[in-house]
């Protein structure tokens, strides 16, 4: 089975990424995420290269463990909340109960770092302050 879950952007269309090595939070746009030709990321701090799907956050795993969870036990209640009898002459019974739903932590983006153009790739990222002032390696490039 597949379904979705949609990621949040913040105010300017940018999701949140962390780096799989530094955890360095950052951003890109959402545009340039989802590009067909964008396979890996280069981490804006630490500079180390990995499969784009693991800079995602901890919390957006998370909160997508939960979705597919519940996901999968109400298909589990659906399939077997035809079976709540009780079979006659063998003692047994079965009775299912609505199962509780798990509620995920609430997905926000914090608007707190600051937009960086890089004119390696002409792209816009989104990195902490303090790294602004400091080496920046470009996520799609790997460019110092």
């Amino acid at each position: 089975m597949n379904f979705h879950i949609k990621i949040p952007t913040d105010s300017d269309g940018f999701c949140s990424l962390e780096c799989p090595h530094c955890r360095e939070r950052f951003k890109v746009s959402s545009v340039d995420i989802d590009a067909e030709d964008t396979i890996e990321l280069f981490c804006p701090s630490c500079g180390l290269n990995d499969e784009k799907s693991d800079f995602i956050s901890k919390d957006i795993i998370e909160h997508a463990e939960i979705l597919a969870l519940n996901y999968a036990t109400q298909e589990l209640f659906n399939a077997f909340k035809k079976t709540n009898n009780k079979r006659s002459g063998f003692g047994i019974s079965f009775d299912m109960k609505k199962p509780i739903q798990q509620q995920p932590k609430l997905l926000k983006e914090d608007e707190k770092l600051e937009k960086l153009e890089l004119y390696c790739c002409d792209k816009v990222i989104k990195i902490n302050i303090d790294h602004k002032v400091s080496n920046v390696y470009c996520p799609f490039c790997g460019v110092n």
